[in-house]
């Protein structure tokens, strides 16, 4: 039997992947290689979140913010409160972080300043995929809707005190501090849902 020789010195070839086969080969590497970028959102909003915050409790252990800013702010939600307490009647004066009344005193501890809710709020505004527009509303819309929220705890409390003293403390812990993480979080989503209309209504006209 003879041997055929290839025309024009050709060598014989093994065939290569059709464009099917390509495809697959993509399609297969595709998770893994797009994954990052399909997960990026969350990614970058976990990330910013946890930078920023992590940039509030460095700043927040500085001596400077612990003897000038803390017992400042302290002071401003003392004589808020004061002034609210006044407008309904009472006569309320403050003194640094004491609130009191011919009728009953109050002292504004550390953690019900809401400080730090106020910031995670932001900063959630912030990391949240939205318009620069709607960030600014949720942030300036964040803080200051729970230092409002917080007003309204302060002077809540100080009726409790005044009418029902034996369920101060029980007012104070088991019912504001899950209530101000509820109300919190409803205004968050709330504000998310509100930022992100815009891109829903342009995928979906439908959207109200």
């Amino acid at each position: 039997m003879s041997r055929r020789k290839h025309p024009s010195g050709a060598k014989p070839q093994r065939p290569g992947p059709g464009r099917g086969e390509e495809a697959t080969v993509r399609t297969a590497e595709a998770p893994g290689r797009h994954w990052l970028r399909q997960k990026w959102p969350i990614v970058r909003f976990v990330l910013v979140l946890v930078v920023l915050m992590g940039a509030f409790y460095a700043v927040s252990a500085t001596s400077l913010f612990q003897q000038r800013f803390y017992p400042a702010y302290m002071e401003l939600n003392a004589s808020w409160s004061a002034a609210l307490l006044r407008f309904c009647g009472e006569q309320a004066t403050a003194s640094g972080a004491n609130l009191s009344t011919p009728r009953f005193a109050v002292q504004i501890r550390r953690g019900c300043e809401a400080i730090e809710p106020s910031v995670l709020f932001a900063a959630a505004a912030v990391a949240f995929p939205a318009s620069l527009l709607a960030r600014v509303v949720g942030v300036v819309g964040g803080i200051v809707a729970l230092a409002l929220v917080n007003l309204l705890r302060i002077v809540s409390l100080y009726y409790v005190g005044v009418y029902w003293p034996s369920a101060f403390e029980t007012a104070h812990v088991d019912v504001w501090q899950p209530a101000f993480i509820i109300i919190a979080l409803t205004l968050w989503i709330a504000w998310a849902v509100w930022a992100t209309r815009p891109a829903r209504k342009r995928l979906d006209p439908r959207v109200a």
